[in-house]
């Protein structure tokens, strides 16, 4: 910490009045030595750091909460809104900085959370001025209702990647000039909807005596500067289909609503897609963005060597290597169409458009150029992307945990020549860097491949290991790196081993190709060849994950699933299931292999879905749980055919049919289910009774009969690939219980007294199988049996999760249990669990509709009714967020693990690069993912304990 700046900072806050005490003072210093140029804004308004340790400073904000912070009674007086957008801006900037100078947050999280705070302030602006504008001149209206306008976010605010010192690029349009007449009207709609967006940009832009909320650039609308202020859906078009320019096509990739109708900027942004993304590749899109940037730095006079945005190799650069690839090929692959530069980053490598390693070094030297840009802003005071100059530069590296100033220029002096060269790449494929993988090709060919060129070629590998793997891929003349291969498709081996070493581990992609093609033999090497991106997404699969990948090499046919459609949705699933539905009834062993087939494919579809970043872990736990209900569904309904077809029908004594009900629990039951995991069910009938056919058994029996079948086609083994492991221990009275209770046993039991863990595990329960009218009645059942008894003592709970943690965690000094160790997912789950018990007591009914939710869904609704505060939310939802994709990472990475993450180890190195962790100041990307798991696990724990109870155990030491 620079002291000179931070002891500056320190007396000039106390001299402006500011209260100095234990909480304030470091963030003073900090703000000081760190961000100088922000210390005016708590120096002219020292209410400041109180206002940002008001919230925990640990916790990203929240959308939501951000927005009530800047304006929390909806005023929209323009005098009121104008000074609360202008502090609300100032506390925020100041909060994000300080995140960001103490290690609380990478880039990525600063830039989101500046983009949002923009969004909110332009929403704000926005509502206010269209109050204002149409209380004088009156609401434009179609067929009575007022006509619709939004306000789109372009360039890195529409990416989510604005800076700490950036313009906001708005474009405004409105739904129609074809509005109602009302008498007496003096003013056109367009001439309103101008003057809204006139007035919205003076309230974000004006300087007055508290500063400006944000510089507002509208130069990116239809026309230019030229342009009318705000256009109608209709001009906007015509202006697209005649007049639209490439440059226009790259700034609409990244337009996003961010105030206004939603609904109406999604029409727009869809009206506008085929210009964006036109399904002919054209490839002439990267010299014309290459022409675009060069234009940029002769008008600006860039000074090449300090500017860290539009330099040769810098953010620019960066990000129009990613736009440029997403504008060519956005068009065939609609997964492409995404506003910011990671998520895109991260689908182009799941489409093989971009190598692994490519991506890994462009996001790292990417990251390490905004962090310098955004310091650059906290450090100058005025916008520029220039680095400082003489010795104002070692304080300046030291600020960001950087030794020097030559530390620094050599550091960015790598980033930049690694992005200037994917960049040229774009214009010269030849500069893709692949020539070491084609000499060590060769090199294989005559029996010369020595350790240094295999070390050259795949990095930190085992040269003994990677040679036999080598040799198993030219076993045989048709093998990839055999002689008949190499001579009827010159160019596979050296394709084949850059893929290998681009991937994200090449000795695991090494050993997993060769037992790829050890299983199959003359495949379609020219589709592999022609089919763009095809080889890398294939190869890539085997560097990502072990699970997949294993799973791909055990059924090499699967590989045409792997290359070709979108992720699976829900829909999708369902289908996919119905269409296995026959007639006649399939016999047991080929109903199960085609069961095993689908929830294999579908299982690999959805892993390379979550791993390219095509879908978000949410989406993709929720699939799984869709697959897993199909899956039952499915099984249940052949049982219960089977069983009919020998008993008939179960009846019930007034001769009304009985049924059952299959209820799911656990995380199934709140639609979370990850890879691997078990399926926690429990099987309820609604009503005695007997079947119909020649061979006449009571329903328990015959219910009884149909469980257990479902479950044995559930799980049991088949040459397709695993089943399913279920449990059903969580019937009443466990493993000694009945596999099936009726309803009215089930509801005697839960009356004579069950245990308080036995309640609490209900409250994730939801029926997924069975008539609607059953399920209706087991749910309220369910909620009765969770709501109708004293709530579980909060000590008793505490004791609970101090055994698990002691018993089934088995955590020490490095080594962590994201699930069930302290601060863990299960002590997320167990509060949210008890702290809706207490929601839904009063009145029980209400119960049925707080069953089954998704831990997200249950802390929303715990914020909603006051339960939690918006900084325990955040610090939960954020914590349950994060340690869910380090758990559902590591058992992609590691799938022979029994849930523990050793985090001195190279399967952290791998869980981190999965989760977004990279490394950071001098510091390995594990251990950064380290820090980040102990401070969520610390704030976790410290909730828990103060909103249940202290858990006895003795305190988990930080990991190492």
């Amino acid at each position: 910490m620079s002291e000179p700046r931070a002891e500056a900072a320190e007396v000039a806050f106390a001299e402006a009045g500011g209260r100095l005490d234990d909480r304030s003072r470091p963030l003073v210093r900090a703000l000081g030595a760190a961000a100088p140029a922000l210390v005016p804004l708590i120096t002219g308004d020292p209410s400041i750091p109180e206002a940002v340790l008001a919230e925990d400073l640990e916790a990203p904000l929240e959308f939501d909460r951000l927005t009530a912070s800047l304006c929390p009674e909806g005023v929209l007086d323009e005098a009121v809104v104008r000074h609360r957008l202008r502090r609300g801006r100032h506390v925020h900037l100041v909060r994000l900085a300080l995140r960001e100078a103490l290690s609380l947050a990478d880039v990525d999280t600063t830039a989101r959370e500046m983009s949002d705070l923009a969004s909110a302030c332009t929403e704000l602006a926005l509502a206010c001025a269209a109050a204002q504008i149409t209380g004088q001149r009156g609401t434009p209206t179609i067929a009575g209702r007022a006509a619709a306008r939004v306000c789109l976010g372009m360039g890195k605010l529409g990416g989510g990647e604005l800076n700490l010192g950036s313009d906001v690029d708005l474009c405004f349009f409105y739904e129609s000039d074809e509005t109602d007449e009302a008498p007496g009207q003096r003013h056109t709609t367009h001439e309103i909807e101008s003057a809204i967006a006139t007035r919205a940009s003076k309230i974000l832009a004006d300087v007055d005596e508290h500063g400006f909320v944000f510089r507002v650039d509208l130069r990116l609308r239809p026309e230019g500067a030229r342009g009318p202020v705000a256009n109608s859906l209709a001009s906007a078009e015509r202006y697209y289909e005649a007049f639209g320019r490439a440059w226009e096509r790259a700034v609409l990739l990244r337009a996003r609503p961010i105030a206004g109708d939603r609904a109406l900027g999604a029409a727009l942004l869809g009206m506008v897609r085929p210009f964006v993304f036109p399904r002919r590749v054209d490839p002439r899109i990267a010299a014309q963005m290459a022409q675009m940037l060069e234009r940029t730095r002769t008008e600006l006079a860039v000074d090449d060597e300090r500017d860290v945005k539009l330099g040769s190799g810098g953010i620019r650069e960066a990000e129009f290597f990613v736009q440029t690839l997403q504008l060519v090929w956005g068009g065939r692959h609609p997964e492409l169409q995404v506003a910011g530069t990671l998520p895109a980053l991260r689908r182009l490598v799941g489409l093989g458009l971009v190598t692994d390693r490519e991506a890994r070094a462009l996001e790292e030297s990417w990251a390490l150029l905004r962090r310098v840009e955004h310091r650059i802003h906290v450090w100058a005071g005025y916008q520029s992307h220039c680095l400082p100059d003489g010795p104002e530069l070692d304080p300046f590296a030291r600020s960001l945990g950087i030794p020097d100033a030559d530390a620094l220029r050599a550091a960015l002096t790598a980033a930049r020549q690694t992005v200037a060269q994917l960049f040229r790449s774009l214009l010269d494929e030849t500069a893709r860097g692949v020539s070491e993988a084609s000499v060590l090709a060769e090199r294989l060919a005559v029996g010369d491949a020595d350790d240094a060129a295999l070390l050259r070629t795949f990095g930190d590998v085992d040269p003994d290991e990677a040679r036999v793997h080598l040799a198993r891929l030219a076993r045989h003349a048709d093998d990839p790196l055999g002689p008949r291969a190499r001579e009827r498709h010159p160019e596979l081996a050296a394709r084949l081993l850059e893929a290998i070493a681009e991937s994200a581990d090449p000795g695991r992609a090494l050993r997993f190709t060769a037992d790829f093609f050890a299983r199959l033999r003359g495949w379609d090497y020219p589709r592999l060849l022609d089919e763009r991106g095809a080889l890398r997404r294939f190869i890539s699969l085997f560097g990502a994950s072990d699970a997949l990948a294993a799973a791909l090499v055990g059924h090499p046919e699967d590989l045409d699933v792997l290359l070709g459609g979108l992720t699976p949705d829900a829909t999708e699933i369902a289908a996919l299931h119905a269409a296995m539905v026959l007639e006649p009834l399939p016999n047991a062993e080929d109903f199960v292999a085609a069961a095993r087939t689908l929830k294999r494919q579908v299982t690999l579809r959805l892993g390379l879905g979550w791993t390219s970043g095509e879908i978000e872990l949410g989406e993709a736990l929720e699939r799984l749980s869709a697959l897993a209900r199909e899956q039952l569904v499915l099984a249940l309904r052949f049982a219960q055919e089977e069983l009919e077809a020998r008993f008939g029908r179960a009846r019930r004594e007034d001769g009304g049919e009985a049924s059952m009900v299959v209820v799911a629990l656990g995380k199934l039951g709140s639609a979370e289910l990850g890879w691997g995991s078990d399926l926690d069910l429990v099987f309820l009938y609604d009503h005695d009774g007997e079947t119909t056919g020649p061979r006449r058994i009571d329903a328990r029996d015959f219910f009884t009969r149909i469980a257990q079948r479902t479950l044995r086609l559930l799980s049991q083994p088949d040459a397709e690939g695993p089943g399913y492991e279920t449990d059903t221990r969580l019937r009443p009275s466990g493993a000694q219980g009945t596999l099936v209770s009726s309803l009215a046993a089930f509801e005697r039991y839960h009356e004579a007294g069950a245990q308080d863990w036995e309640r609490l595990a209900w409250m994730r329960a939801r029926p997924i199988a069975g008539p609607p009218d059953a399920c209706d009645a087991v749910r309220a059942a369910l909620a009765s049996v969770a709501f109708g008894g004293p709530l579980p003592d909060p000590k008793e709970l505490a004791r609970m999760r101090g055994r698990m943690r002691s018993e089934l965690a088995h955590e020490g000094a490095g080594v962590v249990h994201p699930k069930l160790g302290a601060g863990s997912l299960a002590d997320i789950e167990f509060l949210s669990q008890w702290m809706l018990l207490r929601c839904g007591r009063s009145p029980r009914s209400e119960g049925r509709d707080l069953l089954g939710r998704a831990t997200s869904e249950a802390l929303d609704l715990l914020l909603g009714r006051g339960v939690l505060t918006p900084a325990e939310h955040a610090a939960l939802a954020e914590g349950a967020r994060f340690l869910r994709a380090v758990e559902q990472s590591l058992r992609l990475v590691d799938e022979g693990g029994d849930g523990r993450l050793f985090l001195r180890s190279r399967v952290a190195e791998r869980v981190a690069r999965r989760v977004g962790v990279r490394a950071r100041a001098g510091r390995s990307a594990s251990e950064v993912l380290a820090e980040q798991i102990h401070r969520h696990r610390e704030r976790i724990r410290g909730i828990f304990d103060h909103l249940v109870a202290p858990v006895p155990e003795n305190p988990t030491p930080r990991p190492a």
